[in-house]
Protein backbone atom coordinates (compact mmCIF):
# COMPACT_ATOMS: atom_id res chain seq x y z
CA UNK A 1 0.00 0.00 0.00
CA UNK A 2 1.34 3.47 -0.92
CA UNK A 3 0.23 6.78 0.47
CA UNK A 4 1.31 10.37 -0.15
CA UNK A 5 1.36 13.29 2.22
CA UNK A 6 2.83 16.78 2.29
CA UNK A 7 5.17 17.54 5.20
CA UNK A 8 7.02 20.79 5.76
CA UNK A 9 6.71 21.75 2.10
CA UNK A 10 7.76 18.31 0.79
CA UNK A 11 5.60 15.74 -0.91
CA UNK A 12 6.48 12.38 0.64
CA UNK A 13 5.45 8.92 -0.47
CA UNK A 14 5.41 6.19 2.17
CA UNK A 15 5.15 2.53 1.32
CA UNK A 16 3.91 0.02 3.87
CA UNK A 17 3.78 -3.65 2.97
CA UNK A 18 2.53 -6.12 5.54
CA UNK A 19 0.58 -9.32 5.96
CA UNK A 20 -3.20 -9.24 6.27
CA UNK A 21 -3.19 -10.38 9.86
CA UNK A 22 -0.98 -7.46 10.91
CA UNK A 23 -3.27 -5.09 9.03
CA UNK A 24 -6.36 -6.37 10.86
CA UNK A 25 -5.05 -5.91 14.36
CA UNK A 26 -2.24 -6.29 16.88
CA UNK A 27 -0.61 -9.72 17.13
CA UNK A 28 0.75 -11.44 20.21
CA UNK A 29 4.21 -10.98 18.76
CA UNK A 30 3.72 -7.22 18.81
CA UNK A 31 2.95 -7.27 22.52
CA UNK A 32 5.92 -9.56 23.22
CA UNK A 33 8.40 -7.43 21.28
CA UNK A 34 7.10 -4.20 22.79
CA UNK A 35 6.95 -5.81 26.25
CA UNK A 36 10.63 -6.74 26.23
CA UNK A 37 11.52 -3.28 24.95
CA UNK A 38 9.39 -1.72 27.68
CA UNK A 39 11.14 -3.94 30.26
CA UNK A 40 14.45 -2.47 29.09
CA UNK A 41 13.00 1.01 29.56
CA UNK A 42 11.78 -0.04 33.04
CA UNK A 43 15.37 -0.92 33.99
CA UNK A 44 16.72 2.26 32.41
CA UNK A 45 14.37 4.38 34.53
CA UNK A 46 15.52 2.57 37.67
CA UNK A 47 19.15 3.39 36.86
CA UNK A 48 18.30 6.95 35.83
CA UNK A 49 16.48 7.72 39.07
CA UNK A 50 18.70 5.75 41.44
CA UNK A 51 20.92 8.75 42.20
CA UNK A 52 17.92 10.69 43.49
CA UNK A 53 17.30 8.30 46.40
CA UNK A 54 21.00 7.47 46.83
CA UNK A 55 22.03 11.15 46.87
CA UNK A 56 22.54 11.40 50.68
CA UNK A 57 24.69 8.23 50.61
CA UNK A 58 26.54 9.50 47.52
CA UNK A 59 27.51 12.72 49.32
CA UNK A 60 29.27 10.60 51.94
CA UNK A 61 30.72 7.92 49.65
CA UNK A 62 32.28 10.39 47.23
CA UNK A 63 33.02 13.10 49.84
CA UNK A 64 31.24 15.58 47.62
CA UNK A 65 29.20 18.74 48.06
CA UNK A 66 25.95 19.64 46.28
CA UNK A 67 27.81 21.18 43.32
CA UNK A 68 29.69 17.95 42.58
CA UNK A 69 26.52 15.92 43.03
CA UNK A 70 24.78 18.21 40.55
CA UNK A 71 27.65 17.59 38.13
CA UNK A 72 27.06 13.82 38.42
CA UNK A 73 23.46 14.25 37.37
CA UNK A 74 24.15 16.96 34.80
CA UNK A 75 26.73 14.79 33.05
CA UNK A 76 24.31 11.86 32.98
CA UNK A 77 21.51 13.97 31.51
CA UNK A 78 23.92 15.93 29.30
CA UNK A 79 25.07 12.73 27.60
CA UNK A 80 21.43 11.65 27.30
CA UNK A 81 20.56 14.99 25.73
CA UNK A 82 23.40 14.98 23.20
CA UNK A 83 22.50 11.46 22.07
CA UNK A 84 18.78 12.01 21.54
CA UNK A 85 18.84 12.90 17.86
CA UNK A 86 21.47 10.20 17.10
CA UNK A 87 19.31 7.74 19.05
CA UNK A 88 16.26 8.55 16.94
CA UNK A 89 18.22 8.35 13.71
CA UNK A 90 19.75 5.01 14.72
CA UNK A 91 16.28 3.73 15.57
CA UNK A 92 15.18 4.55 12.02
CA UNK A 93 18.32 3.19 10.33
CA UNK A 94 19.89 0.37 12.39
CA UNK A 95 16.66 -0.80 13.99
CA UNK A 96 15.68 -0.97 17.68
CA UNK A 97 16.96 -4.50 18.39
CA UNK A 98 20.66 -3.69 18.11
CA UNK A 99 20.36 -0.22 19.62
CA UNK A 100 18.31 -1.32 22.66
CA UNK A 101 20.61 -4.29 23.33
CA UNK A 102 23.70 -2.07 23.23
CA UNK A 103 22.02 0.46 25.50
CA UNK A 104 21.16 -2.15 28.12
CA UNK A 105 24.78 -3.38 28.09
CA UNK A 106 25.94 0.21 28.75
CA UNK A 107 23.48 0.45 31.68
CA UNK A 108 24.88 -2.76 33.21
CA UNK A 109 28.49 -1.64 32.89
CA UNK A 110 27.68 1.84 34.23
CA UNK A 111 25.93 0.42 37.28
CA UNK A 112 28.88 -1.88 37.98
CA UNK A 113 31.36 1.00 37.72
CA UNK A 114 29.18 3.17 39.99
CA UNK A 115 29.00 0.29 42.50
CA UNK A 116 32.74 -0.25 42.92
CA UNK A 117 33.99 3.35 42.57
CA UNK A 118 34.85 5.47 45.56
CA UNK A 119 36.27 8.45 43.68
CA UNK A 120 34.46 11.35 42.05
CA UNK A 121 35.98 10.44 38.66
CA UNK A 122 34.77 6.84 38.97
CA UNK A 123 31.31 7.96 40.02
CA UNK A 124 31.10 10.33 37.05
CA UNK A 125 32.20 7.58 34.68
CA UNK A 126 29.44 5.30 35.97
CA UNK A 127 26.76 7.95 35.59
CA UNK A 128 27.94 8.86 32.07
CA UNK A 129 27.68 5.20 31.00
CA UNK A 130 24.21 5.06 32.52
CA UNK A 131 23.31 8.21 30.58
CA UNK A 132 24.55 6.61 27.36
CA UNK A 133 22.51 3.45 27.91
CA UNK A 134 19.42 5.37 28.98
CA UNK A 135 19.64 7.61 25.90
CA UNK A 136 18.93 4.73 23.53
CA UNK A 137 15.92 3.25 25.33
CA UNK A 138 12.82 5.39 25.02
CA UNK A 139 13.04 6.52 21.40
CA UNK A 140 13.76 2.96 20.27
CA UNK A 141 10.86 1.49 22.25
CA UNK A 142 8.64 4.12 20.64
CA UNK A 143 10.03 3.12 17.26
CA UNK A 144 8.93 -0.47 18.01
CA UNK A 145 5.48 0.85 18.89
CA UNK A 146 5.30 2.86 15.65
CA UNK A 147 6.12 -0.18 13.51
CA UNK A 148 4.32 -2.99 15.38
CA UNK A 149 1.07 -1.16 16.27
CA UNK A 150 -1.55 0.69 14.19
CA UNK A 151 -1.19 4.46 14.26
CA UNK A 152 -4.48 4.77 16.17
CA UNK A 153 -3.00 2.83 19.09
CA UNK A 154 0.38 4.54 19.12
CA UNK A 155 -0.55 7.26 21.62
CA UNK A 156 -1.83 4.72 24.12
CA UNK A 157 1.17 2.42 23.73
CA UNK A 158 3.52 5.40 24.15
CA UNK A 159 1.72 6.38 27.36
CA UNK A 160 1.86 2.77 28.60
CA UNK A 161 5.59 2.84 27.93
CA UNK A 162 5.88 5.88 30.17
CA UNK A 163 3.78 4.13 32.81
CA UNK A 164 6.14 1.14 32.82
CA UNK A 165 9.05 3.54 33.14
CA UNK A 166 7.29 5.04 36.15
CA UNK A 167 7.16 1.59 37.71
CA UNK A 168 10.92 1.42 37.22
CA UNK A 169 11.18 4.61 39.22
CA UNK A 170 9.04 3.02 41.94
CA UNK A 171 11.80 0.43 42.28
CA UNK A 172 14.27 3.28 42.78
CA UNK A 173 12.41 4.72 45.78
CA UNK A 174 11.50 2.68 48.87
CA UNK A 175 12.90 -0.67 47.57
CA UNK A 176 16.25 0.93 46.69
CA UNK A 177 16.37 2.72 50.03
CA UNK A 178 15.77 -0.59 51.82
CA UNK A 179 18.43 -2.35 49.72
CA UNK A 180 21.03 0.33 50.44
CA UNK A 181 20.32 0.04 54.16
CA UNK A 182 20.27 -3.75 54.24
CA UNK A 183 22.92 -4.76 51.70
CA UNK A 184 25.07 -1.66 51.34
CA UNK A 185 26.21 0.36 48.36
CA UNK A 186 28.31 -2.08 46.31
CA UNK A 187 26.07 -5.19 46.60
CA UNK A 188 22.97 -3.16 45.71
CA UNK A 189 24.33 -1.60 42.53
CA UNK A 190 26.29 -4.72 41.50
CA UNK A 191 23.07 -6.74 41.84
CA UNK A 192 21.27 -4.22 39.65
CA UNK A 193 24.07 -4.51 37.08
CA UNK A 194 23.74 -8.32 37.01
CA UNK A 195 19.98 -8.24 36.43
CA UNK A 196 20.46 -5.66 33.69
CA UNK A 197 23.06 -7.82 31.91
CA UNK A 198 20.60 -10.75 31.83
CA UNK A 199 17.96 -8.47 30.31
CA UNK A 200 20.39 -7.52 27.53
CA UNK A 201 20.54 -11.18 26.48
CA UNK A 202 16.74 -11.40 26.49
CA UNK A 203 16.46 -8.25 24.36
CA UNK A 204 18.92 -9.58 21.80
CA UNK A 205 16.97 -12.82 21.51
CA UNK A 206 13.38 -11.56 21.46
CA UNK A 207 13.19 -8.06 19.96
CA UNK A 208 12.60 -7.81 16.21
CA UNK A 209 12.73 -4.52 14.33
CA UNK A 210 9.47 -5.08 12.41
CA UNK A 211 6.85 -7.77 11.73
CA UNK A 212 7.77 -10.42 9.18
CA UNK A 213 7.03 -9.16 5.69
CA UNK A 214 6.49 -5.55 6.76
CA UNK A 215 8.52 -2.78 5.20
CA UNK A 216 8.35 0.84 6.24
CA UNK A 217 10.69 2.79 4.03
CA UNK A 218 10.80 5.48 1.39
CA UNK A 219 9.99 3.76 -1.94
CA UNK A 220 13.01 2.77 -3.98
CA UNK A 221 14.95 1.62 -0.94
CA UNK A 222 16.98 4.84 -0.70
CA UNK A 223 17.43 6.26 2.75
CA UNK A 224 16.37 9.85 3.23
CA UNK A 225 19.33 12.19 3.93
CA UNK A 226 19.69 12.96 7.64
CA UNK A 227 19.54 16.71 7.04
CA UNK A 228 16.26 16.45 5.20
CA UNK A 229 14.80 14.13 7.84
CA UNK A 230 15.56 16.59 10.62
CA UNK A 231 14.43 19.58 8.55
CA UNK A 232 11.05 18.01 7.81
CA UNK A 233 10.59 16.83 11.40
CA UNK A 234 11.37 20.21 12.94
CA UNK A 235 9.18 22.00 10.38
CA UNK A 236 6.06 20.38 11.83
CA UNK A 237 4.12 22.51 14.30
CA UNK A 238 3.25 19.36 16.23
CA UNK A 239 6.95 18.54 16.70
CA UNK A 240 7.79 22.02 17.98
CA UNK A 241 4.89 22.15 20.38
CA UNK A 242 5.65 18.65 21.64
CA UNK A 243 9.24 19.74 22.31
CA UNK A 244 8.00 22.46 24.67
CA UNK A 245 5.48 20.11 26.33
CA UNK A 246 8.30 17.73 27.17
CA UNK A 247 10.56 20.65 28.15
CA UNK A 248 8.13 21.66 30.89
CA UNK A 249 6.40 18.54 32.13
CA UNK A 250 9.24 16.03 32.25
CA UNK A 251 12.07 18.30 33.37
CA UNK A 252 10.35 19.41 36.56
CA UNK A 253 9.54 15.79 37.45
CA UNK A 254 13.18 14.82 36.90
CA UNK A 255 14.31 17.76 39.02
CA UNK A 256 12.30 16.39 41.92
CA UNK A 257 12.93 12.65 41.61
CA UNK A 258 16.43 12.22 40.19
CA UNK A 259 18.52 14.61 42.29
CA UNK A 260 17.16 17.54 44.26
CA UNK A 261 14.05 16.04 45.82
CA UNK A 262 15.80 14.02 48.53
CA UNK A 263 18.30 16.74 49.61
CA UNK A 264 15.52 19.36 49.60
CA UNK A 265 13.25 17.19 51.75
CA UNK A 266 15.95 16.29 54.28
CA UNK A 267 17.81 19.60 54.39
CA UNK A 268 15.11 22.23 53.87
CA UNK A 269 11.95 20.45 55.01
CA UNK A 270 13.29 18.41 57.93
CA UNK A 271 11.99 15.10 56.58
CA UNK A 272 13.60 11.97 58.00
CA UNK A 273 15.66 9.73 55.72
CA UNK A 274 13.10 6.94 56.01
CA UNK A 275 10.27 9.18 54.79
CA UNK A 276 12.12 10.59 51.78
CA UNK A 277 11.62 7.44 49.73
CA UNK A 278 7.93 7.42 50.61
CA UNK A 279 7.40 11.01 49.44
CA UNK A 280 9.31 10.37 46.22
CA UNK A 281 7.14 7.28 45.80
CA UNK A 282 4.11 9.61 45.96
CA UNK A 283 5.61 11.55 43.04
CA UNK A 284 6.18 8.36 41.05
CA UNK A 285 2.64 7.19 41.83
CA UNK A 286 1.42 10.52 40.45
CA UNK A 287 3.50 9.90 37.33
CA UNK A 288 1.87 6.50 36.87
CA UNK A 289 -1.59 8.01 37.36
CA UNK A 290 -0.79 10.74 34.83
CA UNK A 291 0.37 8.14 32.32
CA UNK A 292 -2.83 6.13 32.81
CA UNK A 293 -5.05 9.17 32.33
CA UNK A 294 -3.06 10.17 29.25
CA UNK A 295 -3.31 6.72 27.68
CA UNK A 296 -7.01 6.17 28.33
CA UNK A 297 -8.67 9.55 27.87
CA UNK A 298 -6.34 11.99 26.13
CA UNK A 299 -3.98 10.25 23.67
CA UNK A 300 -5.21 10.38 20.09
CA UNK A 301 -7.46 13.40 20.73
CA UNK A 302 -5.50 16.46 19.50
CA UNK A 303 -7.62 19.26 20.97
CA UNK A 304 -7.96 17.56 24.33
CA UNK A 305 -4.23 16.81 24.33
CA UNK A 306 -3.27 20.44 23.72
CA UNK A 307 -5.60 21.78 26.39
CA UNK A 308 -4.46 19.20 28.94
CA UNK A 309 -0.73 19.72 28.42
CA UNK A 310 -1.00 23.50 28.50
CA UNK A 311 -3.14 23.37 31.65
CA UNK A 312 -0.71 21.00 33.37
CA UNK A 313 2.19 23.25 32.40
CA UNK A 314 0.52 26.26 33.99
CA UNK A 315 -0.13 24.14 37.08
CA UNK A 316 3.52 23.13 37.54
CA UNK A 317 4.67 26.73 37.14
CA UNK A 318 2.32 27.67 39.98
CA UNK A 319 3.46 24.76 42.17
CA UNK A 320 7.15 25.56 41.78
CA UNK A 321 6.37 29.24 42.37
CA UNK A 322 4.73 28.13 45.62
CA UNK A 323 7.95 26.38 46.66
CA UNK A 324 9.86 29.57 45.98
CA UNK A 325 7.40 31.86 47.74
CA UNK A 326 6.50 29.79 50.81
CA UNK A 327 8.42 31.03 53.86
CA UNK A 328 9.93 28.23 55.92
CA UNK A 329 8.83 24.60 56.06
CA UNK A 330 5.77 23.43 54.12
CA UNK A 331 2.84 22.01 56.11
CA UNK A 332 2.63 18.20 56.15
CA UNK A 333 -0.35 17.95 53.74
CA UNK A 334 1.43 20.14 51.17
CA UNK A 335 4.49 17.90 51.36
CA UNK A 336 2.27 15.13 50.02
CA UNK A 337 0.19 17.16 47.55
CA UNK A 338 3.19 18.86 45.89
CA UNK A 339 5.02 15.68 44.77
CA UNK A 340 1.68 14.12 43.76
CA UNK A 341 0.86 17.05 41.45
CA UNK A 342 4.38 17.24 40.01
CA UNK A 343 4.30 13.50 39.36
CA UNK A 344 0.88 13.72 37.68
CA UNK A 345 2.24 16.39 35.34
CA UNK A 346 5.32 14.26 34.64
CA UNK A 347 3.08 11.42 33.47
CA UNK A 348 1.30 13.81 31.11
CA UNK A 349 4.66 14.48 29.41
CA UNK A 350 4.14 11.21 27.51
CA UNK A 351 1.50 13.05 25.44
CA UNK A 352 4.34 14.93 23.73
CA UNK A 353 5.18 11.79 21.77
CA UNK A 354 1.57 11.30 20.74
CA UNK A 355 1.67 14.77 19.20
CA UNK A 356 5.02 14.16 17.50
CA UNK A 357 3.92 10.84 16.01
CA UNK A 358 0.72 12.39 14.69
CA UNK A 359 2.70 15.13 12.97
CA UNK A 360 5.31 12.90 11.29
CA UNK A 361 5.46 9.88 8.98
CA UNK A 362 6.33 6.51 10.49
CA UNK A 363 9.75 6.32 8.82
CA UNK A 364 10.67 9.52 10.69
CA UNK A 365 9.10 8.52 14.00
CA UNK A 366 12.43 7.79 15.67
CA UNK A 367 13.91 11.13 14.67
CA UNK A 368 10.74 12.94 15.78
CA UNK A 369 10.79 11.21 19.18
CA UNK A 370 14.48 12.09 19.59
CA UNK A 371 13.89 15.77 18.87
CA UNK A 372 10.97 15.92 21.31
CA UNK A 373 12.85 13.98 23.99
CA UNK A 374 15.60 16.59 23.83
CA UNK A 375 13.16 19.13 25.26
CA UNK A 376 12.73 17.54 28.67
CA UNK A 377 16.38 16.67 29.08
CA UNK A 378 17.70 20.01 27.89
CA UNK A 379 15.62 21.63 30.61
CA UNK A 380 16.66 18.93 33.11
CA UNK A 381 20.36 19.60 32.51
CA UNK A 382 19.81 23.34 32.93
CA UNK A 383 17.88 22.73 36.15
CA UNK A 384 20.56 20.45 37.62
CA UNK A 385 23.37 22.90 36.89
CA UNK A 386 21.54 26.08 37.87
CA UNK A 387 20.11 24.73 41.13
CA UNK A 388 23.52 23.37 42.15
CA UNK A 389 25.25 26.65 41.26
CA UNK A 390 22.77 28.74 43.23
CA UNK A 391 23.08 26.44 46.26
CA UNK A 392 26.84 26.91 46.20
CA UNK A 393 26.44 30.70 46.09
CA UNK A 394 23.90 30.86 48.96
CA UNK A 395 25.47 28.09 51.06
CA UNK A 396 25.71 30.42 54.07
CA UNK A 397 21.91 30.77 54.25
CA UNK A 398 19.63 28.38 56.14
CA UNK A 399 18.72 25.38 53.99
CA UNK A 400 15.04 26.30 53.62
CA UNK A 401 15.90 29.78 52.34
CA UNK A 402 18.76 28.51 50.16
CA UNK A 403 16.48 26.11 48.30
CA UNK A 404 13.89 28.83 47.76
CA UNK A 405 16.53 30.85 45.90
CA UNK A 406 17.80 27.76 44.11
CA UNK A 407 14.34 26.95 42.73
CA UNK A 408 13.91 30.39 41.11
CA UNK A 409 15.65 29.24 37.86
CA UNK A 410 13.26 26.27 37.74
CA UNK A 411 10.24 28.59 37.71
CA UNK A 412 11.81 30.75 34.99
CA UNK A 413 12.56 27.75 32.73
CA UNK A 414 9.07 26.30 33.19
CA UNK A 415 7.49 29.66 32.36
CA UNK A 416 9.57 29.92 29.17
CA UNK A 417 8.50 26.42 28.10
CA UNK A 418 4.84 27.15 28.81
CA UNK A 419 5.07 30.30 26.68
CA UNK A 420 6.61 28.16 23.91
CA UNK A 421 3.61 25.83 24.00
CA UNK A 422 1.23 28.76 23.75
CA UNK A 423 3.13 30.18 20.79
CA UNK A 424 2.98 26.81 18.96
CA UNK A 425 -0.69 26.21 19.71
CA UNK A 426 -3.06 25.03 16.98
CA UNK A 427 -3.87 27.76 14.49
CA UNK A 428 -5.44 27.82 11.07
CA UNK A 429 -2.43 27.29 8.84
CA UNK A 430 -2.08 27.74 5.08
CA UNK A 431 -1.66 24.61 3.01
CA UNK A 432 2.11 24.10 2.51
CA UNK A 433 3.41 24.55 -1.00
CA UNK A 434 4.92 21.54 -2.67
CA UNK A 435 8.68 21.76 -2.96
Amino acid sequence: MSTSRVEGGFEVSVQVVGNERAARGVTRGAWLVWGVGAACYFVALFHRASLGVAAPDALVRFSAGPGVLALFSALQFGVYLVLQVPSGLLADRLGPRRVITGGVVALAVGSAVFAVSGSVLGGMTGRVLIGIGDAFMFTNVLRLAAVWFPVGRYGRVAAWTGLIGGLGQVLSTVPLTSALRGWGWAPTFLGAAGVTAVLALVAAGVIRDRPAGAITEVPGGEREPIGRTLRVVVAQRGTRRSFWVHFVLLSQFLALTTLWGAPWLTGAQGVGAGEVGQLLLVAVAGFIAGSLVASQWIAGRPRRRERCTLGMSVLVVLVWALLVGWPGVLPGPLLVVVPALLGLAGGAAMLAFDGAREANAVHRSGAASGVVNMGGFLAAVLVQVLVGAVLEVVSSLPAAEAYRWAFVPVVVLLAVGTAGQWWCRQRVEPVPRRG
